[in-house]
């Protein structure tokens, strides 16, 4: 997980963003681009570093977090191991349909 990249982009139009998903492998970010204050849609996308550095090379502008998967890795160990729902045995509780 240590080597997850997280890169923020800022590109002008859709022909711009095709030429990003074409130039690397990468995962997006759930929901739709959204349009910054000059116009521009701003996009937040996961790659390795090796994808990352393809993207940063297009020459849009670019923010680029090389230590997201280290803090994605200390996350993880926050996250509970327990079967807090027996195996099915006991129906979560809250406001969602119970079946």
């Amino acid at each position: 997980m240590e080597d997850i990249v997280k890169i923020t982009l800022w590109i002008p139009d859709q022909k711009s963003l095709n030429e990003v998903l074409s130039a690397a492998t990468v995962n997006l970010d759930c929901g739709s681009p959204k349009r910054d204050a000059d116009g521009n849609f701003k996009i937040t996308l996961y790659a390795s570093p090796e994808e990352a550095k393809k993207l940063t090379r297009l020459g849009f502008r670019h923010e680029v977090d090389e230590r997201y998967g280290e803090v994605l890795a200390q996350r993880q160990t926050e996250v509970s191991k327990t079967d807090r729902f027996e195996g099915g045995k006991v129906k979560p509780e809250g406001l969602g349909d119970k079946r």
